[in-house]
């Protein structure tokens, strides 16, 4: 998910090693030679210089500043990693890398794209083109408004993709923090589909999930927050994750913003809550959960203040965060 720290904003191995800076600006860059662009990227340790001549990858791995890795998608598909942070803890940055095929790759750290130009631009287009069509299917203004509440704030960011069928999801309860951990995990997927009612308004959403079983396989991600490959299975569970890192959530999705897969893994470093009532210094899993659902289906943060499920943190015990607000109501209603 990408953080938002002063303004709204719109809108997972080989030993291929890229070398990130979060500030890079692709704009910047020089333009790739004839003879290096869309030729295969050489085997070894690649810097974002590298990526910059346009050279094509097929797989290998990512490695960003903040040390966390992602296994590079097949040509033609992108993930992206979103988080919720504990109170007061820096937010891991949003991070999406897009592999284009002939065109290179493209990654962007919350605002900030480094890669093949040919990538950024295609892939900037893309998520302008994705944002400006949700934004006007949507009945009030998107990530552009803040306002003070949760049922008047109609803050909502979109990632630019959907879910076209029915998310099958499996839960591997090794780790677990709560004892109705799966019960608090399928209310919070749920709390964004079908009819939703809150804040005295009413909307209707295709969203649609439906948990499968238990399962051994671990979700698809590392230590660090990163993503590993894709394998087709979408798989929610426990783990380690940076200091102040609740959740995190990859998304697997194709260059029309078609997802295809989703893994979620929370931080078992943390006193975590399932019980209808959450007291003392404990995350409610729901509630965390509810926001990491939120980014499964296609939604980013707003606005901290705007009293919405998508804010970047949440408190202790946060049991309203259970609850939609308006301004998430408006984006999932307009993506599905």
């Amino acid at each position: 998910m990408r953080p938002v720290r002063n303004t709204l904003t719109t809108g997972a191995v080989i030993a291929l090693v890229v070398g990130l800076t979060a500030t890079a600006a692709p704009a910047q860059a020089a333009a790739p030679s004839a003879s290096a662009a869309g030729s295969r990227c050489a085997a070894g340790t690649l810097s974002v210089q590298t990526l910059r001549t346009g050279c094509t990858v097929a797989s290998g791995t990512v490695v960003l500043p903040d040390g966390r890795t992602f296994a590079v998608p097949a040509p033609g598909e992108s993930v992206m990693a979103s988080s919720s942070a504990a109170p007061g803890a820096p937010e891991l940055a949003e991070v999406v890398i897009a592999n284009t095929g002939t065109g290179g790759v493209a990654v962007r750290i919350d605002e900030a794209w480094s890669g093949s130009a040919p990538a950024v631009r295609r892939e900037q287009a893309r998520s302008a083109a994705a944002n400006a069509a949700a934004s006007q299917a949507a009945a009030a203004p998107a990530a552009t408004t803040a306002a003070s509440t949760k049922c008047t704030s109609t803050a909502n960011a979109r990632n630019g993709y959907r879910w076209p069928s029915t998310v099958q999801w499996y839960y591997n309860e090794s780790g677990q923090k709560s004892s109705y951990a799966k019960d608090a995990l399928r209310k919070a997927a749920n709390t964004w589909t079908g009819t939703i009612t809150s804040c005295g308004r009413t909307v209707t959403s295709s969203a649609r999930n439906s948990y499968v079983r238990l399962a051994t396989q671990a979700p698809g991600l590392t230590d660090k927050g990163g993503c590993t490959a894709s394998n087709g299975y979408s798989v929610v569970g426990w783990g380690k994750l940076p200091a102040g890192t609740l959740g995190v959530t990859c998304v697997w999705y194709d260059g029309n913003g078609i997802a295809k897969e989703s893994d979620q893994r929370y931080a078992t470093s943390y006193n975590w809550s399932s019980t209808a009532t959450c007291s003392g210094t404990r995350f409610d899993t729901q509630a965390v959960a509810t926001h990491e659902w939120g980014h499964l289906y296609g939604l980013g943060h707003v606005q901290t203040g705007t009293d919405q499920v998508m804010e970047p943190s949440g408190g202790y015990c946060d049991t309203g965060s259970r609850t939609l607000g308006f301004g998430d109501m408006t984006g999932i209603a307009a993506i599905y």
